[in-house]
């Protein structure tokens, strides 16, 4: 697998874990999406009681690698399927 660069490849290394991660969700579609997710707990974690509402996990479409600029979907054509996490992905309901 070619990266964009080191940064973007950790990132990917990290999804699905708290904190930051990148990932693609529908590699078979015309228009695969590239994330950048935050994850406030880690998976599996009950999250705290508070008295204000809580985001457990962010999900942000970008077209761009934050790092360096890349054109993500010129950068990854070739290589949506083995960037696929498609269980990471929020689902609004």
């Amino acid at each position: 697998m070619e990266w964009c660069c080191a940064v973007f490849q950790g990132w990917f290394q990290t999804a699905g874990t708290r904190g930051l991660g990148v990932f693609v969700s529908g590699s078979s579609s015309p228009a695969p999406s590239f994330i950048l997710q935050f994850r406030a707990l880690d998976p599996g974690k009950a999250a705290p009681h508070t008295e204000y509402p809580l985001s457990s996990v962010l999900d942000v479409h970008i077209q761009f690698c934050p790092w360096c600029g890349a054109n993500l979907k010129k950068f990854y054509r070739n290589t949506y399927s083995s960037l696929e996490k498609p269980g990471l992905r929020l689902v609004v309901r």
